[in-house]
């Protein structure tokens, strides 16, 4: 087969494994916060409740936004099946137009390839996928946090290096004010980075360095107002073992070394990793970038991928004293994957002299097959397709839109009890938050809330025979 046509063929096979995530997006459903937030917004003004959220809970000032903004406030159900989907070609997208600025004089063919590398890479192995990709709360606050991020460093990159004046440097702070106001993980990752690439800059005397700088600086301020909100201490008091720094230190160390092995050890990133040396031997023949290993030492860029890791998890256990959702993990996993290939080419181009051999093309369509066999046979890929082929992403949707149908149906009825059939369901993919027979467990409440049967008492039977 000739190389043109394999290369079409890699993107179709490419194209395929992309597909089962996005066929998934439309078997989701709301759950858990879903539901209170939809009836906050139902019953005050959005200006409000942002200012009551920031005030009191956190200070995410851009996603405390979107949380609000739950199709289900306005009953649309397949509205909030969208979003996943939606997200999901913004995160191609993101990619591609990242990809298309670091990678300037590649071909588009090329570049459009290793989008879909990364955007697959990430959901392949996220930490969590269920609640960073298909759960409208969860999407919101860290996902569409990831997205922002790259649009941000997609126009740094362009700014910098086409000099870039008039209204770039005020649409790029707008960008890293939106960025930082996600979530806390990123807004630090966030200052870590334009950290980094500020003493980079500074001390190769690269051109732009005072618009890195201003980024960083601002980054610094924006920070602030996410991590000194009066929300975060009411929200800290709740936890008993916060701000133990012996206790924070010990575990996020641990949890980088078990994150790393994991996300290291992965057949397709493996397999990737191997495909990427002959990429960069030929990247650094035209990119000034890739040449100059990216202006990192061996020992500084090992370092910064721990660190980024450290830098997702430590906040956790600083706040709560316990790592509890994985969700921050799925920001820390899409930066680990970029800094991980950076890595790669600062090791790569270390060794250059004792690696002079080349992959030959039986060399890299095995490693392309393994590559693609990976993606779909592991990991998420394998959960997602069981899913669908199980029935049981079907089987989901069914027994949720059959529940909220009869809820709707409640509140007309002239009965102090609603009996509904527990999820026998339960994909492994997909968002699934059980609520229960106490009427004070708060996933509970979230549904009477919003199906509006306060009134009522909820029973979940085991099976639809036991009715």
């Amino acid at each position: 087969m000739k190389r043109n046509k394999k290369i079409d063929l890699f993107l179709f096979l490419l194209l395929l494994a992309i597909l089962p995530y996005c066929y998934l997006s439309f078997f989701t459903n709301p759950s858990a916060d879903d539901f209170g937030f939809a009836v906050q917004s139902q019953k005050y003004d959005l200006l409000l409740l942002i200012k009551q959220t920031y005030l009191y809970w956190n200070g995410r000032y851009v996603s405390n936004v979107f949380i609000y903004l739950n199709p289900i406030a306005q009953e649309s159900y397949f509205g909030y099946k969208l979003v996943s989907f939606a997200l999901i070609l913004l995160l191609g997208l993101a990619n591609f137009l990242f990809i298309r600025q670091l990678l300037s004089k590649n071909k588009k063919q090329n570049q459009l390839i290793i989008s879909f590398i990364l955007s697959l890479l990430f959901m392949h192995n996220m930490p969590i996928i269920s609640e960073g990709l298909y759960w409208f709360t969860g999407t919101v606050i860290y996902l569409l946090g990831i997205i922002t991020a790259l649009f941000y460093f997609t126009f740094l990159i362009k700014t910098v290096r086409e000099n870039k004046k008039g209204g770039y440097p005020f649409f790029l702070l707008l960008l890293l004010f939106l960025t930082c106001g996600f979530n806390e993980v990123l807004t630090l990752l966030m200052v870590f980075i334009l950290l980094v690439v500020s003493a980079i800059f500074y001390k190769k005397k690269l051109k732009g360095k005072k618009v890195i700088f201003t980024q960083f600086i601002c980054a610094v301020l924006f920070a602030a107002l996410v991590v000194f909100s009066p929300g975060n201490e009411y929200r800290e008091v709740a936890y008993q073992n916060a701000h133990n720094f012996s206790h924070s230190f010990l575990y996020s160390l641990m949890q980088v070394g078990r994150f790393s092995l994991l996300w290291i050890g992965s057949i397709p990133l493996v397999a990737a990793s191997f495909l990427y040396f002959q990429f960069n031997r030929k990247m650094r023949q035209e990119n000034e970038l890739f040449k100059n290993s990216f202006y990192l030492t061996r020992w500084t860029s090992l370092l910064i991928l721990f660190a980024l890791i450290f830098i997702c998890v430590f906040p956790a256990y600083w706040a709560t004293g316990i790592l509890g959702q994985h969700r921050t993990l799925n920001v820390a996993y899409f930066f680990f994957l970029i800094m991980w290939f950076i890595n790669l080419s600062v090791w790569y181009n270390y060794y250059q002299e004792k690696l002079r051999f080349a992959l030959n093309d039986k060399i890299m369509t095995t490693l392309s097959m393994f590559f693609i066999v990976g993606l779909v046979f592991t990991n998420n890929g394998y959960n997602a397709i069981s899913d669908i082929f199980s029935g049981s992403a079907n089987s989901y949707n069914e027994q949720l839109l059959n529940r909220f149908t009869t809820l709707k149906e409640a509140r007309q009825l002239n009965k102090s009890t609603i009996t509904i059939t527990k999820l026998m369901a339960q994909p492994k993919s997909l968002f699934v938050s059980e609520i229960t027979n106490n009427p004070k467990d708060w996933t509970t409440q979230g549904y009477m809330l919003y199906f509006k049967i306060e009134d009522k008492k909820l029973v979940i039977q085991e099976t639809a025979q036991d009715q």
